[in-house]
């Protein structure tokens, strides 16, 4: 499914939007030092990953709201981008629907709203462009993908679970190995779906498609790659296949997993 944003209605657009809010969006208000009332939103990326993504869909869908301009920052602090504007209309717009102000915090659902208006497509398919990856693994000899999704809300990616599974996809539910309580990052309680094999990527990217360039890119790229492999070994045996997949591949090691959320791979065309 390729996403054309400019040919979504409004609701559609605000759907998706609260997808990418979902997963990596935040609501602030506060007071400034003249004692103004702020109403701002902030979508946080990887860099530079999530570079194309953030021009080629947020900009322009933020743009469709009536923002005049977006501004993309790279942060100092860490390898990532911002976009974090003041809109009180949109601010609003979101947060009556039960999106919460500050820490978004382990409560986070997607509305009924969406549910009711038939826009849970959209809603997911935003959430799974920022906390969603396809990710690549050796099962034994070809590399397989599979669905993936996390966050520290159980009622959150049980939804998306539930709504993979009511369109044909076949995956599971799990606790996430928690971080080092001794760790400075985020230690709390992740939770994981994962959906394998081709046939639900396909699925996937026909009921839901890749929001994220740097998603389907990989996508397209294990396609092909795929296509050539099954190609290759046909009527060559089970043992020898394995000098197959290291031609067809180039670069990647043995049992190397790769996650587009962290990098991105190269395949030899």
């Amino acid at each position: 499914m390729d996403f054309d944003i400019f040919s979504f209605n409004d609701e559609q657009k605000f759907a998706l939007f609260y997808g990418v809010m979902l997963g990596d969006g935040c609501l602030s208000q506060y007071r400034t030092k003249e004692g103004r009332e702020r109403f701002a939103i902030s979508i946080t990326g990887t860099f530079p990953d999530d570079i194309p993504f953030y021009k080629e869909i947020l900009t322009p869908l933020l743009k469709s709201f009536g923002r005049t301009s977006v501004l993309i920052k790279k942060r100092k602090d860490c390898n990532a981008i911002d976009i974090n504007f003041p809109n009180k209309g949109i601010f609003y717009k979101i947060s009556e629907k039960g999106f919460p102000i500050g820490k978004k915090g382990p409560f986070l659902k997607i509305p009924k709203y969406f549910y009711d208006q038939t826009l849970l497509k959209y809603v997911v398919a935003g959430f799974m462009a920022t906390d969603g990856s396809l990710v690549l693994t050796k099962n034994p000899n070809k590399y397989y993908p599979r669905i993936e999704a996390n966050g520290i809300s159980e009622k959150l990616i049980k939804q998306i679970q539930k709504y993979f599974l009511s369109i044909g996809m076949s995956g599971s539910f799990y606790l996430a190995k928690r971080k080092n309580m001794n760790s400075c990052y985020n230690v709390q309680q992740q939770y994981r779906i994962q959906f394998n094999g081709i046939k639900n990527l396909l699925i996937f990217n026909k009921q839901v498609g890749f929001v994220n360039s740097k998603h389907k890119d990989k996508y397209e790229t294990f396609s092909s790659y795929s296509e050539n492999y099954d190609k290759s070994i046909q009527s060559i045996p089970t043992q020898k296949q394995k000098n197959v997949r290291l031609k067809t591949l180039n670069g990647w090691g043995g049992s190397q997993t790769l996650d587009l959320r962290l990098m991105r791979a190269t395949f030899h065309r």
